[in-house]
């Protein structure tokens, strides 16, 4: 450590993990590379989360806890940004936990020139809810920032863009004041690495696998996950405008653009049933008023681009786009009156 900076700072939000934290947090601590401070965040948490992190940190000098009201991961990570003070950032998840070796070999893997800056990634093994670990292997490569456009090109779906598994650059997050968005769950970490990647060096990819990501117990279906209008709304709309911000910098074509297309289409999905889920209990009036903004907003998108694969998606496409809100609104009412079964993807 040079003086009171530690090489690493590594972050970890905290909320409701009371039977992963201990070993999480024993898992970071047995660290082969021992020039570190652990931020742990607590987010709130209604269990006895915070406790334990401050029993932690009354054993091990390294550890800081910060407290704060609920705010979501994000802003977790956002309040650990905030304070820390190595030279790289480590995110960890507080249900998942690390080898011994986790650190190490991220920093190892950093370029000789340590005036290069970029972000190091790394494979992962799934802990499936048997027990058993899957390894997830990423192909391993340097991408220079002239080909940073693979990245939505090739890149997108195969396990590199997560906050956790990377060891980041802080000079340029401090420099350039990258955050996640708060406003945004579910595709904030995609978000951050997008923000990041034009103001670094390189961006390495390396086929170790040190990291243990815990696969949820139980799945939800799509349906069950959305949210509300706003929330999924930012969702979309913060990652379309990367995107576009990409084709712009980098010369990107919509034609190499097909995986990106299609998760915005899943997204995408995700509003219009936002706009018609029972829990939200919309009037007719806003039901009109977000459609209009849709239509405002993106009208071009949905139409060059947006592709639903089903008849019945397509026909409503069609009357989003060319016949209006109003006609869109009683067709998807008659829909969720006939208790059609699917709609846009989602099983109701």
């Amino acid at each position: 450590m040079k003086g009171n900076i530690p090489e690493i700072s590594v972050i970890v939000p905290v909320y409701n993990v009371e039977p992963y934290l201990a070993e999480c947090i024993d898992s970071i601590l047995s660290q082969t590379f021992t020039d570190f401070e652990l931020l742990l965040v607590d987010d709130g948490s209604p269990d006895r989360c915070g406790e334990i992190c401050d029993g932690y940190a009354g054993k091990d000098k390294r550890i800081r806890v910060l407290h704060q009201e609920n705010a979501g991961l994000s802003c977790a990570r956002n309040k650990g940004l905030e304070h820390a003070s190595g030279t790289y950032i480590a995110f960890i998840d507080s249900d998942d936990y690390v080898t011994s070796t986790y650190l190490q070999e991220l920093y190892a893997s950093l370029p000789a020139a340590k005036g290069q800056r970029g972000t190091v990634v790394c494979g992962f093994d799934k802990l499936l809810p048997d027990g058993s670990l899957h390894t997830v292997h990423v192909p391993q490569q340097t991408i220079l920032p002239a080909d940073y456009s693979r990245v939505l090109t090739e890149l997108v779906g195969k396990y590199v863009m997560y906050a956790w598994g990377k060891l980041y650059d802080n000079r340029l997050i401090k420099e350039y004041g990258i955050r996640f968005v708060p406003a945004v769950s579910g595709l904030e970490d995609m978000l951050f690495m997008l923000d990041y990647l034009p103001h670094s060096d390189f961006l390495l990819i390396s086929d170790i696998s040190a990291y243990r990501y815990r696969v949820g117990y139980s799945m939800t279906t799509l349906s069950t996950r959305i949210k509300d209008f706003h929330s999924e709304y930012a969702a979309f709309s913060n990652y379309l405008e990367r995107v576009y911000r990409y084709k712009k910098m980098y010369g990107t074509k919509d034609s190499s653009l097909g995986r990106v297309w299609e998760s915005l289409t899943v997204f995408f999905h995700k509003i219009l049933l936002a706009v018609y889920k029972k829990e939200n209990r919309y009037s007719r009036k806003e039901r009109i008023v977000f459609l209009r903004r849709l239509l405002s907003s993106d009208k071009s998108w949905i139409k060059e681009h947006f592709s639903p694969r089903y008849k019945a998606d397509k026909f409503s496409k069609f009357l989003l786009v060319d016949i209006g809100a109003v006609a869109f609104d009683a067709w998807m009412c008659c829909l969720w009156a006939i208790k059609f079964k699917y709609m846009f993807g989602a099983e109701k």
